[in-house]
């Protein structure tokens, strides 16, 4: 007994010790440690109404949180479902949020508000992911959820910040004139849940970019998708799996374990459909309209429309005769770029001309009228110095004259399959095929072959171009005697000798795809690193396409459907019911090698948009058009 004591004694005396010497030791001036970082979201603590209240009737909702807090960007990612007249007014004041009502709440609603990724600590700048709050002004709450995943149409980017609308109304004409019943907001990821809907209820879904925030599709510029079949929004019992962590441990390293987790399967309440996939496209009713014009060469007026027209713009000279040729016009293939090489003198040596620009736009209705835009274009040629030395020569040494002519480029290289091509940089105004002589290359000798001349090229006016049966890696000339083309003023060319070379064909790659899956109209597009398409045909019946004479590099493969067998993708129509041309993707990179041949199966089943959103395309592209 006697010893037990001493021994408390002694102990007690080393712990007021050590407490003296851990008082000491605070005392002395240094930096505080702080403890750790914090790194939790803030805590809702209480709230008025109380979450999923029910017979609400309040002018405010209150959510009081342990730490203060803050917003941001909460007028752009709040969202209050189903939408009021005017927005609330939404404040953070120290550990509150405040949520007030301007208007009016409608009676035997269930309201939710989503704050999205809007809210966080104020110290830490933690942030409460995906925060809702629902009350309800009746006597039960609405508790269903659908969602899903929107993309653009064309580029199939998850699409940021775009409203996505329930209506009850399922007319054609709801969207552009009744307000949404439910509402909500896509995620970077394109990804929307909108919650607290009416169960037994059947809705028609759709997507809005509202430009306005008036909830209707009224304005040119918003964009838009929707899906055409009605749905009922249920539940289902789903399997999915789970984890829960065991007792038992890994040893990683000396200094640290890993934690073993079991998996199974467990029945799972899934709310439905939750997949739903929505495609945003811009309509083809933007304002047509020239967006820029300009003289940089004293004989020529470069114009540029916003976007593609139906009919060639027609170009006159105001105060001159419409009818009379005073230029000759060249146009794009869609119409919406535009040169006019005038090529009457007491025209185009003038500072200023003034142009007539008649062309289609679409009125209020959406038929096309005429519009003419009256433009008047400046020149000033640019005073050159001379520097004294230069003057010095001019004074000493007879002036050269200088015979002007047409210059004609032809490159050095070209591929197996492809044609030679002439330039100039002015339009030609005739071209005497009997003066151009092409030669290839035999031993040391050059020995003049056959060759066929293109078919004019009506969009460029400044191309010619010849082909024959190239042979892969040989030397070839091409001889134009001199006069044997001009062009549309009248200058002829010099005397043209230029030896180029066919690439041989171990400098390409050859592709095959087998397509598992005939869709009708569908175009096999390669498009490579730019997103540009490189190569295009039609699938046949049998679902094999070959691409040959393929520049190395990286490739994506894609089905267009081609409804309209244009060649190209096409936007959708609300009005009229269209939705924009879809896009199916292999769902990997084809790099083509040099001198190699490759065999792939395009297996369309396998195609998913969210996987190749995700793994392909840009995380968020935001409101970018």
């Amino acid at each position: 007994m006697a010893k037990s004591c001493i021994e408390r004694a002694k102990l007690g005396v080393a712990l007021s010790a050590a407490a003296l010497l851990a008082w000491v030791g605070c005392a002395n001036p240094g930096t505080p440690t702080g403890g750790p970082k914090d790194r939790m979201p803030p805590v809702i603590m209480a709230s008025v109404p109380e979450n999923g209240a029910q017979n609400f009737n309040g002018e405010s909702v209150v959510i009081r949180f342990d730490e203060n807090v803050q917003l941001k960007d909460a007028d752009k990612k709040f969202v209050m479902s189903p939408p009021m007249r005017k927005a609330p007014k939404v404040e953070a004041h120290g550990k509150e949020v405040r949520v007030t009502f301007d208007g009016e709440l409608m009676p035997g609603t269930t309201y939710t508000l989503d704050f999205a990724d809007c809210l966080s600590d104020l110290n830490e700048g933690n942030v409460y992911e995906n925060l809702t709050f629902s009350f309800s002004t009746g006597e039960s709450t609405d508790t269903m959820m659908v969602s899903g995943n929107l993309y653009d149409a064309k580029t199939l980017n998850a699409v940021e910040g775009v409203y996505v609308m329930l209506h009850s109304d399922l007319s054609d004409t709801a969207l552009t004139k009744v307000a949404p019943i439910r509402i909500a907001k896509t995620d970077s990821y394109g990804r929307f849940a909108i919650k607290n809907v009416k169960a037994e209820t059947t809705y028609r879904i759709f997507a809005l970019d509202d430009q306005n925030r008036n909830f209707l599709f009224d304005q040119s510029n918003e964009r838009v998708a929707w899906l055409a079949k009605p749905f009922v929004p249920g539940t289902e019992i789903r399997q999915k799996e789970d984890s829960v962590r065991t007792d038992s441990t890994v040893v990683v390293d000396e200094d640290s374990v890993r934690w073993v987790y079991r998996h199974f399967m467990k029945d799972t309440l899934v709310f439905t459909p939750d997949s739903l996939t929505l495609f945003l496209f811009s309509e083809d009713r933007y304002e047509q309209y020239i967006s820029s014009d300009s003289r940089k060469d004293r004989n020529k007026v470069r114009l540029t429309f916003n976007k593609p027209m139906p009919r060639k713009p027609r170009i006159s000279f105001v105060g001159h005769d419409p009818d009379s040729t005073f230029a000759v016009v060249e146009v794009s293939r869609t119409n919406d770029t535009v040169s006019v090489w005038m090529t009457d003198t007491t025209i185009w040596k003038k500072d200023s001309v003034v142009l007539a620009v008649n062309y289609l736009v679409r009125d209020s209705v959406g038929r096309y009228v005429e519009r003419t835009d009256t433009l008047k274009e400046w020149h000033y040629e640019a005073a050159k110095k001379e520097d004294k030395s230069a003057k010095r020569r001019r004074k000493k040494e007879p002036a050269k004259v200088s015979v002007p002519s047409l210059a004609l480029t032809v490159p050095g290289k070209i591929a197996p399959f492809g044609t030679l091509p002439i330039n100039a940089k002015t339009p030609f105004g005739s071209f005497d095929w009997r003066g151009v002589h092409l030669s290839q290359k035999v031993d040391t000798l050059y020995k003049e072959i056959a060759f066929t001349p293109e078919p004019v090229d009506t969009i460029d006016l400044c191309h010619y171009a010849l082909k024959t049966q190239w042979a892969p890696g040989e030397s070839y000339r091409l001889v134009i005697d001199s006069a044997a083309t001009s062009d549309i003023y009248g200058l002829v060319n010099k005397e043209v000798k230029q030896d180029f070379k066919v690439a041989t064909l171990d400098q390409f790659g050859t592709l095959y795809i087998d397509v598992d899956s005939i869709i009708p109209d569908a175009l096999l597009q390669l498009t490579n690193a730019k997103g540009e398409v490189a190569r295009q045909r039609y699938v046949p019946s049998s679902g094999k396409v070959g691409f040959r004479y393929l520049k190395p590099g990286e490739y994506m493969v894609r089905l267009l459907v081609d409804t309209n067998r244009n060649g190209e993708w096409d936007t959708g129509d609300y009005a009229k019911g269209v939705q924009p041309e879809r896009f199916i993707y292999m769902m990997k990179k084809i790099r083509v090698r040099a001198n190699w041949t490759m065999q792939e199966d395009f297996k369309v089943g396998d195609y998913d948009v969210d996987t190749f959103s995700r793994k392909f395309g840009a995380k968020n592209n935001s409101r970018k058009r």
